[in-house]
């Protein structure tokens, strides 16, 4: 998986930044791979200045917020507002890609 490294306080998870920086409200865009029940991050956090946007390509994802625990798979995506705290899981048996946009707050 060349260029994928792992991510702090996370596991399991390994991302590669596809780009960053871009114009309008996309500040970056990352693929990652995550192992059966790796994500993170630990402890759980919030970007009070971005929001998160996950998209899954594969697998099935859990996604925990203090509204709960959310799950979604292949094709399905979760807006994480800016400030919320957060975490991400690989709640399948097999590997999950997910594309992550981080977009700024409004």
């Amino acid at each position: 998986m060349d260029g994928f490294t792992p991510v702090p306080c996370h596991t399991g998870f390994l991302a590669k930044r596809v780009f960053g920086e871009a114009a309008g409200r996309v500040l970056d865009v990352s693929i990652a791979h995550l192992e059966p029940r790796g994500g993170g991050p630990v402890p759980a956090h919030a970007h009070p200045e971005r929001n998160h946007l996950f998209i899954v390509t594969q697998g099935v994802m859990e996604a925990r917020t203090p509204e709960g625990v959310r799950r979604f798979g292949p094709n399905e995506a979760l807006l994480v507002p800016g400030g919320q705290t957060h975490q991400v899981w690989n709640a399948g048996d097999g590997p999950a890609v997910v594309v992550g946009v981080t977009l700024t707050a409004e």
